[in-house]
C-alpha cells in the first residue's frame, strides 16, 4: 500500500509541527524545505485545519500550529483524515464483483494497518533518531544532497 502525496506531505507537516518549539510554522518556510510546492502545501493546511488536527494562526508571525498536543493525536486519526475514502481496489466497476472475496480480504487487511497506526501517536512518529525504513530508501537522494532543516529538532 502507498499512501499518497498528499497524506505524506500532511504527515510531514504534523511531524513538523511536533518537533517544533510551538511557534507557528510558515507554509511558505516549510514549502521551501520540504522542496515542495507551496500552493499543494497550503491546500494540505487547509484540510487539516478542517479536520481539527491543526489550527491556524493570523498576523505577521502567524502560521499553523498543532490544535492538540502531540500525545493526543494517533496516527491513524490523521491517516483517516487525510485519506478519506481510502480503498485499497476499485471494486465498484470491476465486473467480478458479486463473485469475487477480494474485497474482504483487501478490507481485513486495510483494518490491520489502520490498527497499527491507531496504537502510536504523532509524538511516537516525531521522535527523533529513527532513520527510515531501508527498503523505502530506494532512489532517495544520498545523505549529502538532501538540504534544509527537513529534520526539525
Amino acid at each position: 500500500m502507498q499512501l499518497t502525496q498528499h497524506t505524506d506531505i500532511g504527515l510531514r507537516i504534523l511531524i513538523a509541527l511536533a518537533r517544533g518549539d510551538g511557534t507557528p510554522l510558515a507554509l511558505p518556510v516549510f514549502a521551501r524545505d520540504q522542496q515542495v510546492s507551496y500552493n499543494h502545501v497550503a491546500k494540505i493546511a487547509q484540510a487539516l485545519v478542517h479536520s481539527g488536527l491543526i489550527a491556524s494562526v493570523r498576523g505577521r508571525n502567524g502560521g499553523i500550529r498543532l490544535a492538540r498536543p502531540a500525545e493526543e493525536i494517533r496516527l491513524g486519526e490523521a491517516i483517516r483524515q487525510l485519506e478519506p475514502g481510502m480503498k485499497l481496489a476499485d471494486c465498484g466497476r470491476c465486473v467480478l464483483r458479486n463473485d469475487c472475496r477480494l474485497s474482504c480480504i483487501l478490507g481485513e487487511a486495510l483494518a490491520a494497518f489502520l490498527d497499527v497506526l491507531d496504537r502510536y501517536t504523532l509524538a511516537d512518529a516525531a521522535a527523533p533518531g529513527f532513520p527510515a525504513f531501508s527498503p523505502w530508501l530506494q532512489g532517495a537522494p544520498a545523505s549529502d544532497e538532501v538540504t534544509g532543516p527537513a529534520q526539525v529538532n
